[in-house]
């Protein structure tokens, strides 16, 4: 709901194990930039270690991840109750100006139950000056200058980020100058023209002894996580100079994301640095940006050859989802292979990209697409892998889920994400210890929520559910496609041996 709304929200548990439960939401939100507040439930300390129900030590239990506040047991007093309540009002000012995380932990002894009609004394409105966000200083702008005119060849790469028209417009601003390369994923969100959105396949058809006129000398990065592997390798220790919009303003250190090379984090917004680089002059002589477009353009085209031929599996699953999803609409992939793979297609401008990269756990996907149906007011579609939906198929058993909320489980019987990457599939026992093999479908689950369920294993099959699947419905709907997972991650690498054969 926050990441949507991006206002904040609360989540309230009780005691115990409860508690850890929102451990990896709290660590996605951090990593996010999202900020949340967790309520949580406590026993009194002296039942600590001596066997009461649902008891555990929950002061600063998420640590670095949320700034903890411990409210005593109630009963003390208004004075101690007026407190408390200001040191929450102040400390809540702070996590919406800073993008944090805020635990209180409400510390509640027996009697449980009892109410009172007496009412609980006016909390005075807090004004906090909020922290002076760092700025930079003439001589850090004059080099920042320097620097800028020094490379001809520039890069930005926009991670994932949520929808903004302002941003997206500057952005199209930069991707139309010749000394300029935007490369951009699905998570990015951005609609601007002139840009490259298909990156692992630009590197694959790249001729290796043409490689030089394609590394930038200066490389801005903005947003959050970058899914792509291929570019930070490619990257790696070539770049003059690296500037780092983080999505907090904070000194800390740039994300050192291409190696050994000058990291500068910069201390402005990304809108702001935007606004910086606009103002500086273009390079009309460079042809940059043209060469990045060209082997964008012919990336596409081999694609566009490859794939009619290719069989029904995961990359053909992925091609068709891309193509089907209505306008506007909110799409929230999974982590591994749904996020990857979506990277691969184009998408239609109107719709918006979501996925948990923040610390890129499968842990709440399906949860966190139900949050996003519940107050977006707009289909919303959770495209997950079989490990990923069973694993949160909790997020169903809630009175809240959105009637314009669809699931799209992609079940090749296992961790399939692990057959697409070198290494783990010369190992010995590799379905044991590393696939996760199993024979489970989504049908009984739909079938025990009363949820409309579909299920293909074709090509047909899958283009005749799609005419249909989005209509308005009274309930949300389940489609399980099934593929296989041997032959899905042949595929995948087959097709970017293609790709490098058109050289």
């Amino acid at each position: 709901m926050a990441q949507q709304l991006g206002e904040l929200v609360a989540v309230v548990c009780t005691s115990g194990t409860a508690v850890l439960n929102l451990f990896p939401a709290v660590g996605e939100a951090q990593f996010q930039g999202i900020p949340l507040i967790i309520i949580t439930a406590d026993r009194p300390f002296e039942a600590m270690d001596r066997g009461e129900n649902q008891t555990i030590f929950q002061e600063d239990v998420y640590g670095i991840y949320a700034q903890c506040i411990q409210v005593a047991e109630m009963g003390k007093g208004k004075a101690e109750f007026r407190e408390t309540a200001t040191a929450i009002s102040e400390a809540i000012e702070v996590i919406i100006s800073e993008q944090d995380i805020l635990h209180i932990n409400v510390v509640l002894d027996e009697p449980l139950y009892e109410t009172t009609d007496e009412l609980l004394p006016a909390i005075p409105k807090i004004i906090t000056e909020a922290e002076k966000e760092e700025e930079m200083d003439e001589e850090e702008i004059v080099m920042m200058k320097e620097d800028y005119y020094y490379c001809h060849k520039k890069m930005l790469i926009v991670g994932v980020r949520g929808y903004d028209s302002q941003f997206n417009k500057k952005v199209g601003v930069l991707s139309a100058r010749k000394d300029w390369v935007v490369i951009i994923e699905t998570t990015a969100n951005i609609k601007a023209d002139n840009t490259v959105w298909n990156i692992d396949q630009c590197l694959s058809i790249m001729d290796k002894n043409e490689e030089d006129e394609f590394v930038p000398e200066l490389v801005v990065t903005m947003g959050l996580q970058i899914v792509s592997k291929k570019i930070k390798q490619f990257l790696k220790g070539k770049p003059r100079v690296h500037w780092d919009s983080p999505s907090k303003i904070t000194s800390s250190p740039a994300r050192s994301m291409f190696g050994d090379m000058c990291n500068d984090d910069v201390l402005m917004t990304d809108v702001d640095l935007l606004d910086f680089l606009l103002s500086m002059e273009e390079i009309t002589t460079s042809s940059f940006n043209q060469d990045w477009l060209i082997l964008s353009a012919k990336a596409k085209n081999a694609t566009g050859d490859y794939l009619p031929e290719v069989p029904f599996s995961d990359l053909k699953v992925f091609e068709t989802l891309a193509k089907s999803f209505p306008a506007k609409a909110n799409i929230q992939y999974g982590n591994s292979s749904p996020v990857r793979y979506s990277n691969l297609f184009e998408h239609k401008k109107t719709i918006t990209i979501n996925a948990n990269r923040g610390t890129s756990g499968i842990d709440g996907c399906v949860s966190t697409a139900a949050g996003a149906a519940y107050v977006n007011n707009r289909m919303t579609v959770s495209v997950v892998g079989d490990i990923s939906f069973f694993y949160d198929s909790n997020a169903l058993w809630n009175n809240y889920l959105s009637p314009d909320f669809r699931i799209i489980v992609i079940n090749n019987g296992g961790g399939n994400i692990f057959r697409m990457i070198d290494g783990p599939t010369g190992i010995a026992d590799f379905e044991k210890f590393f696939e996760t093999k199993h024979n489970l479908s989504a049908r009984h689950l739909a079938s025990m929520y009363d949820l409309p369920y579909y299920i293909c294993d074709s090509q047909k099959g899958l283009d005749e559910i799609l005419k249909t699947f989005y209509e308005p419905s009274a309930k949300p709907r389940i489609l399980e496609i099934k593929t296989d997972g041997e032959i899905s991650a042949k595929i995948y690498k087959e097709y970017f041996k293609f790709l490098k054969k058109q050289v």
